[in-house]
């Protein structure tokens, strides 16, 4: 609540100082020459006005072959004046970034004669609401209008072939979408997040896939006008979509991206013609009654997880039903369909594999009861419990077979059954009833001090290539020193941090961060835990994909450093393997072998200044030593110089890259919840931040 508070504190300080220090000029008027300060802003590598840029005073562009490309505009009127053309040449492209973050735009009409809008053209626009596009226009970028979190009106014409990924991202005041007939290729993430998007249709038949995260987190999509024909839909294309409640194609679908269907839960029916059912398919579709399932040959791991279904008819041929394809799913009718073998069968309710051997998926007997069951028999002949197999069952008691051998992990997950019979002879998942416990150790006497390893400082012995000399200008920055560094971002980005624009980069980034290393880690701990990381943190996946898959206006227009620092983060499994060049976790002896290698880590850092902060991140410090120079080639961006907070952090470029100089053990001084000083100790990596030009 404290960040929330001094956010708006924040915001309200900006506006007021956007309305006292820099007043908008009077619509219809021609605005005044950028100040120096406004000019060194300017995103790097704009070309300067030409001879003819007396003829546009508001914006730079370069002249092609084929005509005008804009790459800039300096002014501040809300209707701009787009030229159609400069000095008897035709513009034909809105080049990349050309509008980026100029809040001031309300209203925009693209000249005839523009084929393209280039990438990240009118990104964070963030007040931005009509916009009107040419019969000439061929293609919008990706992230074009991203961020125009005001966006209302978009009228597409025909003749558009292409849309990037992300090129409305984020539009959340967006609420209808026409798609021409002339559309060839809609780009991942295009439309996603947009919260007031109710109805799109796509009047042609050229678009045969709808690409991955096409629709995410579109909570307000209600209906949805298909091509004829689509052969697949995307991973979590639709994921999200909380108020769509049916699909239908003239054709089956022929492919389902992995969680295509999440958590839309007013899904009623889907026709398909899929022979599998990826990882969370219909994860959280309550309200499935139907889909066609006569060619389904494999269901993936949490297809249904958490998903209610009226009655499902497989075929009798099916291959393979994985573990925890039904977990915690609700189905009241489940058969098989056809004649002869099948190798699962339906006993009671519920679902069996391996001849009877296996217990699936626990339904209950009678669905439709008064009242619910409290207890269940497991027939005499099972031999094993399957993985998610009573996950949430509410059940009071589950009585055991003498047959039973073994009991899977989180079969027993969320469900407080008591388990009547002799587990003696049953090999039981340490997991079976949820994550293993931590090991409890011994508590230590009040006031007693941490015991310190033998060693503090240097493990690498000869092969230490940390020199204190050549880094003596380097230093740990203050929190006060950090916040005026912060200030002078703010100042720097000037009116591309408003009201507008705040909380869209802050739910962007503030909100996806922290999630960020962790579940990376998860995921790179053990490649074995990916389908299970994915099931319960898919939507944190999905986020860090879209941050690094797609740039933000903040991401292309960094701060600068003013002088070297030290800087700290605290290192997960995933970076270690990384800078060791493993496919697992690292041990000591193999972080000393890599001394003297450069790594580029896999996902973007966030760091402090504090390295009693980056001790809480991870069980090993990356101690960065970032030259101003490095820095400011690669950027920075300060996440924290949007809030008041005493945690410091840099999020460094997804370019950088690190040369391994020592690794040791160091220790810290920090404070506990009441104030106390005490010791903790840290393994460590020093490393040396490395800009593009000497990767």
């Amino acid at each position: 609540m404290m960040k929330r508070y001094a956010l708006w504190l924040l915001i309200l300080a900006l506006l007021l100082s956007a309305c006292t220090a820099n007043p908008s000029p009077a619509q219809g008027t021609t605005a005044a020459a950028p100040s120096d300060t406004a000019a060194s802003a300017l995103p790097s590598g704009t070309d300067q006005p030409g001879p003819e840029g007396a003829a546009a005073p508001d914006y730079q562009y370069s002249v092609t072959p084929e005509g005008i490309i804009l790459t800039a505009y300096t002014g501040e009127e809300a209707e701009p004046q787009i030229p159609a053309e400069l000095e008897g040449t035709p513009v034909i492209e809105i080049g990349d970034g050309c509008f980026q973050g100029r809040i001031c735009l309300e209203r925009v009409q693209i000249p005839e004669g523009v084929a393209r809008i280039g990438d990240y053209a009118f990104e964070c626009c963030g007040n931005l609401k009509k916009l009107y596009l040419p019969r000439s226009l061929r293609s919008i970028g990706a992230g074009a209008f991203s961020g125009c979190c005001n966006l209302s009106l978009a009228d597409f014409q025909e003749g558009l072939e292409s849309v990037g990924k992300g090129a409305f991202l984020y539009c959340k005041s967006l609420v209808y979408a026409e798609l021409p007939h002339s559309l060839t290729s809609l780009g991942a993430f295009a439309f996603a997040g947009c919260d007031e998007l109710a109805k799109v249709v796509f009047l042609g038949d050229e678009i045969k896939e709808l690409s991955d995260r096409l629709f995410y987190g579109d909570l307000n999509l209600r209906s949805v006008v298909l091509p004829n024909r689509v052969d697949r839909i995307g991973k979590r294309a639709f994921s999200g979509c909380e108020t769509l409640k049916h699909l239908f194609f003239s054709e089956p679908v022929q492919e389902l991206g992995e969680y295509a269907f999440e958590n839309c839960e007013a899904l009623g029916s889907i026709g398909l013609n899929v022979s599998r059912l990826p990882i969370g398919a219909f994860k959280n579709c309550e309200a499935l009654t139907w889909l066609n399932t006569e060619e389904l040959q494999a269901i993936d791991f949490g297809a249904f997880m958490n998903c209610g279904v009226d009655s499902l008819w497989l075929p009798e041929d099916i291959a393979e039903i994985a573990p925890g394809a039904f977990a915690q799913s609700r189905v009241k009718s489940l058969s098989f369909q056809g004649e002869g073998d099948c190798l699962y069968q339906i006993a009671d309710g519920s679902l069996y594999g391996d001849g009877g051997k296996t217990l699936l998926a626990w339904f209950p007997q009678d669905p439709y009861a008064e009242e619910a069951e409290t207890s269940f028999t497991l027939p005499e002949g099972v031999e094993r419990i399957e993985a998610y197999a009573f996950q949430g069952a509410p059940l009071e008691t589950v009585v055991l077979p003498a047959s039973l051998r073994e009991i899977g992990e989180r079969a027993f997950l969320d469900c407080e059954a008591e388990l009547v019979g002799d587990l003696e002879s049953v090999a039981v998942s340490p997991e079976a009833f949820g994550p293993a416990d931590e090991p409890e150790q011994e508590p230590e006497e009040p006031g007693e001090e941490p015991h310190a390893p033998e060693t503090i400082g240097s493990l690498a012995g000869e092969k230490n290539l940390f020199r204190e000399e050549d880094f003596r200008g380097y230093r740990e920055i203050s929190n006060e020193e950090f916040e005026s560094w912060s200030q002078n971002y703010l100042s720097w980005n000037g009116d591309a941090l408003n009201a507008d624009t705040i909380p869209y980069i802050l739910a962007y980034k503030g909100e996806v961060v922290p999630h960020f290393m962790a579940m990376t880690a998860v995921q790179n701990h053990d490649p074995d835990m990916w389908a299970e990381a994915a099931s319960f943190f898919g939507e944190d996946f999905e986020e860090m994909y879209l941050m690094m898959d797609h740039g933000l206006f903040t991401e292309l227009r960094r701060g600068r450093m003013e002088e070297d620092l030290i800087l700290y983060s605290g290192l997960y499994d995933s970076q270690l393997m990384a800078a060791a060049g493993t496919d697992r976790r690292p041990d000591t002896e193999e972080l000393i072998e890599a001394i003297g290698s450069s790594f580029t880590d896999p996902i973007m850092i966030s760091t402090t200044t504090d390295p009693a902060i980056a001790a809480n991140f991870g069980d090993t410090l990356f101690c960065i030593y970032a030259s101003a120079e490095a820095m400011n080639r690669l950027g920075a961006v300060s996440i924290d110089s949007l809030i008041a907070s005493n945690e410091k952090e840099i999020l460094m470029s997804e370019e950088a890259s690190y040369r391994i100089l020592d690794v040791g053990v160091m220790s810290i001084e920090t404070e506990d919840y009441e104030g106390n000083s005490t010791n903790i100790y840290r393994n460590y990596i020093k490393v040396e931040l490395l800009g593009p030009a000497e990767n």
